[in-house]
């Protein structure tokens, strides 16, 4: 009987042991790999000239550190701005222009052609005139000739004019007062539509608004970029999509504008705001939003948010509030500074 309890001891003993083997490697496993997780989720270290401040990222550079990048500081510069109403616009084709200049050449050469045949038959009857009348040393005949071929050089020269005047009369009713004087002269603004240098738009205002249009526009084009376009003169044809007065501008050629092109125009109206230009080159975009570089010290730096809503025709933002004249930010050079702040993963929650 002894024995047989001996075993029994022995035999839970035993399971006892691997019991209390088995509980302890499973607590001590996850413990382990617990730990080695930790450490290969711990992040690289910070660099020194990477910390957050306030809830912001800020980027510590000195004057040697930014010459080595090539990032250059310089003062936002005011930019008033008038309040904009928008008004439809096009681009419109100069073919007939063309057509209408050699036409108009055509003219102005059969003129000159008529004036010196002109000349050469007055001359020619002004003298056998003096012949006749000198004891008749040249026949009658001779001079009705004479006084016939100066009459048809005369009557020849009054319909070139005649023909040029109505040429010129039909490019003012088709083009204006102002173009009409282009194809007549052949300016060198002309030229400059016809070798595409700059393009004519239609500018219509919206039926029961002022007629007074603005000496310079804006025009939306691609990317929401502007183009700057100067009046040329009030334009004699009604856009069939706005029953309103129409004009004609003139802007330099550019991606995005050719003829039959719809576009946008922004027209000045009402007071000016004050506000600050953020040039182009400042600008970052990073989750669908713009950003700048802004020196808060002189080697300190810190991301800001801008709006876009407003771009002006010299390659940048019009901010109206945030920002004042003469605040330091990153014209060149804001790309490379974005990239180093996300190198590190040191973004704070919540810096919007």
């Amino acid at each position: 009987m002894s024995q047989k309890y001996l075993r029994v001891g022995s035999l839970l003993a035993l399971l006892a042991t691997v019991l209390v083997g088995t509980i302890a490697h499973l607590h001590w496993t996850p413990a382990s790999q617990d730990e080695e997780g930790e450490e290969k989720q711990q992040a690289a270290p910070r660099p020194k000239w990477l910390s957050v401040q306030n809830g912001k990222t800020v980027l510590t550079l000195d004057a040697a550190a930014r010459s080595r990048a090539q990032v250059s500081v310089g003062a936002l510069q005011a930019a008033p701005r008038g309040q904009e109403r928008l008004a439809p616009a096009v681009v419109l084709a100069d073919q007939d222009l063309v057509s209408e200049r050699n036409a108009t050449v055509a003219a102005q050469t059969r003129i000159e052609k008529a004036e010196a045949s002109l000349a050469v038959s007055r001359r020619e009857y002004e003298r056998i005139k003096k012949l006749y009348q000198d004891d008749q040393n040249a026949s009658e005949k001779a001079l009705q000739a004479a006084e016939a071929a100066c009459r048809s050089d005369q009557a020849e020269a009054q319909g070139a004019h005649q023909t040029l005047e109505l040429q010129i009369a039909a490019v003012q009713q088709e083009w204006g007062t102002v173009l009409a004087g282009w194809v007549r002269d052949g300016s060198g603004a002309l030229g400059r539509l016809f070798n595409q240098s700059e393009l004519l738009v239609q500018v219509t205002l919206p039926a029961g608004q002022e007629l007074i249009a603005a000496t310079n526009v804006s025009l939306e084009i691609q990317n929401g970029k502007l183009a700057s376009a100067g009046l040329i003169s009030p334009y004699p044809h009604v856009d069939p999509r706005v029953q309103g007065a129409s004009f004609l501008y003139e802007t330099q050629a550019a991606p995005g504008l050719a003829p039959g092109v719809n576009l946008t125009a922004r027209l000045p109206a009402g007071a000016r705001a004050r506000g600050v230009l953020v040039p182009e080159s400042a600008v970052v975009w990073w989750q669908g939003r713009a950003w700048i570089y802004q020196q808060i010290s002189p080697d300190h730096f810190t991301r800001c948010g801008i709006p876009t809503d407003t771009p002006l025709p010299s390659n940048g933002y019009f901010v109206a509030k945030g920002f004042s004249p003469g605040d330091p930010i990153v014209l060149n050079g804001a790309d490379w500074l974005l990239s180093e702040e996300f190198r590190y993963q040191a973004q704070p929650e919540g810096e919007d």
